[in-house]
């Protein structure tokens, strides 16, 4: 299994100051130090992951770690459940993904969206007929109906104890 550590595509940006005068990150790659830092803290091996063990951990830190805690500010914060083919090139792959994704203003006054989760990638053919389908958790009434929608999807029901071909902890989400 791989494991790899994605960034959006982009230059670095800096760290900006809230309204507060505290350092908030100015881009998803902010967010990304957050989840690593979460999985350092929880002892996770981002190489020994599976579906089951990917969602739970970033239902975890949905809950512990709450978005305004994480952009240093008021903010939107979901959880983004998505999965389906993935091709670029010769490279072919059903992915699975459990993105947080965060809105806060930042000192500039903009809205920027974050995003930093879990991809796992696994080989294609044996999900050739799952539609591709996504489930944002601001959409339910609570964590646990997004989690039971999570639970229930097919994808997961098939994968949730698969070994992945790769695991990407990852800003900005594998299109």
């Amino acid at each position: 299994m791989t494991w790899l550590s994605a960034f959006a595509a982009g230059p670095p940006v800096p760290a900006d100051f809230n309204d507060a005068g505290e350092k908030a990150f100015a881009t998803s790659h902010g967010l990304l130090a957050e989840l690593e830092s979460f999985m350092r803290q929880q002892g996770v091996d981002s190489g020994h992951l599976s579906a089951d063990a990917a969602v739970r951990l970033m239902i975890d830190w949905f809950r512990f770690a709450p978005g305004d805690a994480v952009t240093r500010g008021p903010s939107a914060d979901a959880l983004v459940y998505r999965y389906g083919g993935w091709s670029e090139g010769c490279a072919t792959a059903f992915k699975l993904s459990l993105l947080r994704r965060v809105a806060g203003r930042n000192a500039s006054g903009v809205d920027p969206e974050q995003f930093a989760g879990i991809t796992l990638m696994f080989e294609p053919s044996s999900q050739a007929e799952l539609l591709p389908f996504t489930a944002v958790s601001s959409d339910w009434k609570s964590i646990e109906d997004f989690l039971k929608v999570v639970e229930n999807s097919p994808a997961f029901k098939q994968l949730a104890l698969a070994t992945p071909m790769a695991v990407l902890v990852e800003s900005g989400g594998v299109r």
